[in-house]
């Protein structure tokens, strides 16, 4: 028979995570109160001892452990990857940490919070020695680490003495492989080739704009008032802010800009009249530069592209061929804009400066543009000009921080179904990611034989690659053995590997959210307690009441 006090410590436990999962430790004091007067007759409510104090030892103590024992009994004896970035929390450094992994349970790869690690440097050798202490604390094999995933941050990524490179080789990880933030390098390439090669009033006026309405509530509703006019009484869209810290925010603001060009220069056409406004003097001048528009044209095709590749990593679930076929299509796509159709070149393997078309077609929407403005044709020779440097300029910066990716994901399309279900394949490229895994050569034959007979049987999934080889992982045979095991088990693996840091960025934002400006005296063990709960019910797929 179940006791009052057991029933009554349920429900503690079942309003901590609640509380965890949904707001303040504060609610705490008054919670047990209100269950109390509200649920007179209910044991539970009658037996509820539990304020701030309590539920704060309980989430620390009991379900934050709880959760983490879970998540590295799921992760096992597999390798599995990490994606880390630091930051600034009050005055104190840290390193946000996701784990990236093969779950047997739910049958794909997931990626979840593991824990925030307080740092005592911003040096990588302080960073690589705190990162291995937590693993181990968190009783994770350092050995069974396959890859990082990082941005672009040169104490990460430093050749010399890089995180990367002290793990390697201080740490005796040398098969560590090192994954850049895909859209990090994407934000990071187009940057450099603007700055170079655009100039400088149309940066300028992106900017300008978005910062003239935004401190402002009058100067919103009096444009608000000329576009209605215009428009039918249709409401004008914000103008976005280009953020750093924000992959390709560039893109969506040069789109709404042009797409209320011309009510934007009427609205500063009407206010420096009206308020005999300086800026708005200035800005009425380049909205009236029909150059700036052709410029903006062209930074919104070329961008969309970019843009577009980048959607392609932001999936949860995604088929790393795919991948692969995005970036080099990405970097093929962008340069077949300038390069000489004739001209025989790997765009991948060095500069292209050499083989530019004498007449480049700059987009559909850059001639049509062109057409429409009439420009005189010095002007429209200076920007096409401008436009294919911008080009160059690009191609080559992606292909500079993209190829350690590209070189990574053509290892990890060995995996792909249909390349993996062809009766004639050869075992090289399969022995050369073994060895990256660092496989016995007893385990890479192994791998290699179950490579060659995989097509020998009939499987389900032909078309999904993570499906594909989930299958293969939970295929059992008459007598119960995986005859597959090995070569599933670096398939999952490879595929664990990380491609984009927007986990971790997730995770600072949840954060933010947890530790607020009003909740800044919280300790870090509290936070990262309500981190692993409310990462933990996630990953599960429970409610707070349900789990």
């Amino acid at each position: 028979m179940v006791s009052k006090i057991d029933v009554s410590k349920k429900a503690e436990a079942t309003i901590a995570l609640a509380i965890a999962e949904h707001c303040s430790l504060l609610a705490c004091d008054h919670i047990g109160e209100a269950c109390r007067s509200a649920f007179s007759d209910s044991a539970a409510a009658t037996h509820f001892r539990m304020h701030r104090t309590k539920c704060t030892e309980m989430i620390n103590g009991v379900l934050a452990p709880y959760f983490l024992k879970k998540l590295v009994a799921d992760v096992g004896e597999q390798h599995f990857s990490l994606l880390d970035e630091a930051t600034d929390i009050s005055v104190s450094k840290y390193l946000g940490v996701v784990i990236r992994y093969f779950s047997e349970t739910k049958g794909t790869v997931v990626s979840t919070y593991l824990g925030l690690v307080e740092l005592d440097g911003g040096d990588a050798h302080s960073i690589a020695r705190a990162l291995l202490a937590f693993l181990e604390k968190c009783s994770l094999v350092k050995e069974k680490l396959l890859g990082i995933g990082t941005d672009n941050a040169s104490v990460m990524t430093g050749i010399n003495n890089g995180v990367h490179t002290v793990l390697k080789q201080e740490y005796g990880l040398k098969d560590l492989v090192l994954i850049r933030c895909v859209c990090h390098s994407l934000q990071l390439a187009v940057t450099p080739a603007s700055n170079d090669t655009m100039p400088r009033s149309v940066e300028y006026l992106v900017r300008e704009t978005y910062k003239w309405f935004s401190v402002s509530p009058k100067r919103r509703e009096a444009y608000k008032a000329i576009y209605e006019t215009i428009n039918c009484g249709e409401k004008p869209l914000q103008i976005t802010k280009v953020c750093a810290t924000c992959w390709l925010s560039i893109e969506p603001a040069v789109s709404r800009i042009l797409d209320q060009w011309e009510e934007l220069k009427l609205h500063f056409e009407v206010t420096k009249s009206s308020e005999h406004c300086y800026m708005a003097e200035v800005l009425h001048s380049m909205y009236s530069d029909p150059q700036n528009v052709l410029y903006l044209t062209f930074l919104k095709s070329v961008l969309g592209e970019v843009q577009l590749a980048m959607k392609a990593f932001e999936g949860e679930q995604v088929d790393p061929l795919k991948l692969l076929d995005s970036l080099v299509g990405l970097i093929k796509s962008v340069s077949s804009r300038v390069l000489n159709p004739l001209a025989k070149v790997d765009v991948l393997k060095g500069p292209i400066d050499g083989y530019i078309s004498p007449i480049p077609y700059l987009g559909y929407l850059f001639d049509s543009k062109a057409a429409e403005l009439h420009l005189a044709p010095d002007n429209e020779h200076n920007v096409r000009k401008r436009c294919v440097a911008f080009t160059i300029s690009l191609t080559n910066e992606l292909r500079m921080r993209l190829l350690d990716n590209i070189e990574t994901l053509k290892y990890m399309s060995v995996f792909n179904v249909e390349k993996t279900l062809k009766c004639s394949k050869s075992p090289g490229e399969m022995v050369k990611i073994a060895k990256l895994l660092g496989y016995a050569p007893e385990v890479i034959d192994k791998i290699v034989q179950q490579w060659r007979a995989i097509h020998l049987s009939d499987w389900m999934e032909k078309k999904n690659t993570l499906g594909f080889w989930s299958e293969i992982w939970k295929f059992r045979d008459a007598a119960g053995i995986n005859p597959f095991q090995e070569l599933a088990m670096a398939a999952v693996s490879v595929l664990s590997l990380p491609h984009l840091n927007a986990e971790v960025e997730r995770v600072f934002s949840q954060m933010s959210v947890v530790k607020s400006k009003l909740r800044n005296r919280m300790s870090l063990q509290t936070l990262n307690s309500i981190l692993y709960i409310r990462y933990g019910l996630k990953l599960s797929g429970d409610a707070c009441f349900e789990h």
